[in-house]
């Protein structure tokens, strides 16, 4: 990211340089403090929304990340598992069910990953050059960087307010199968493929 972003884009005008007028674009760059000079010009606009990609990109995996756990507690949440609870300030109330608390927040944390993940589309298939296209850049950028900053906070208190069920959470002896095949082949020799044949056999 920062390698993209300290080199120096002055003097390219709109990416074909500016012909028959004395700029040297070394020196604006040591003025600027900035580490090399962006060569060729036409990579200038070429470049234009890969740093920005390069955050989104960083920013999608981190929401990801934090959707596929809001994903994980909305199942472990559910009546059928019921592995866990949640504190009722982190829940809202249902609207026809008395009884019933939704967790809605970590349903909004799941959807935002995906609003994410859209904001990298506006530089795809963009032909060579400068295009206004890439004035739209900056708006998603800074909302991607906002909601990311929401969610993780958002997260780490929904987390705290978190609460295992260990009598729900129960350990069934198929869990262990797999264990049991390579003891298989550790203790009689025989092919992992064997074993694991042999293990399928008996639990029809």
């Amino acid at each position: 990211m920062q390698r993209r972003t300290n080199k120096n884009p002055l003097g390219s005008a709109a990416g074909y340089d500016t012909p028959g007028l004395n700029i040297n674009r070394d020196t604006t760059t040591q003025k600027l403090d900035r580490t090399e000079t962006q060569t060729p010009v036409t990579a200038v606009q070429l470049s234009r929304g890969k740093a920005e990609s390069t955050l989104l990109f960083e920013l999608s995996l981190l929401m990801q990340d934090l959707g596929r756990l809001a994903s994980d507690l909305l199942l472990f949440y559910t009546q059928e598992y019921r592995y866990i609870t949640l504190a009722p300030e982190v829940t809202t109330e249902s609207p026809i069910m008395p009884q019933k608390r939704n967790p809605d927040v970590l349903e909004l944390v799941r959807s935002e990953a995906g609003t994410v993940q859209a904001c990298m589309l506006i530089t795809a298939k963009l032909p060579s050059g400068f295009q206004r296209d890439l004035q739209r850049l900056k708006p998603p950028v800074f909302r991607a960087v906002e909601l990311t900053i929401e969610n993780i906070d958002i997260m780490a208190y929904r987390l705290s307010a978190v609460h295992f069920l260990p009598d729900n959470i129960v350990m069934e002896d198929d869990l262990y199968a797999t264990e049991a095949a390579y003891k298989l082949v550790r203790t009689e020799g025989i092919p992992f493929r064997e074993a694991h044949r042999r293990l399928a056999d008996n639990s029809e």
